[in-house]
């Protein structure tokens, strides 16, 4: 589907956009008014295998090293995502 109208949207059902190739352009007429981004499930082993990537790239590093060498560009991501801070925070939900 290249473009969805905003009569379409009255119509179209949640299934029908979870179905959805990738976002898709909403439009009035010929302007596009906004854009309807499906929104996927995670696969967990998938997810589970990027946390153990990314975990064991950052092993050893210095987070003190890496955040002076990041100030230069403006405010950096404070959150910890190492694999524990994330099941721990998966756990509270």
């Amino acid at each position: 589907m290249s473009h969805l109208s905003i009569r379409d949207l009255q119509k179209i059902s949640g299934e029908t956009i979870g179905a959805l190739s990738g976002p898709t352009p909403v439009k009035s007429g010929e302007r596009t008014v906004g854009l309807l981004v499906p929104l996927k499930a995670a696969d967990p082993d998938r997810l589970a295998a990027v946390l153990a990537r990314a975990e064991a790239l950052a092993h050893g590093r210095d987070a003190a090293a890496d955040d002076a060498a990041l100030a230069e560009f403006g405010d950096i991501d404070p959150i910890d995502w190492s694999i524990e801070a994330v099941r721990a925070l998966t756990a509270q939900r």
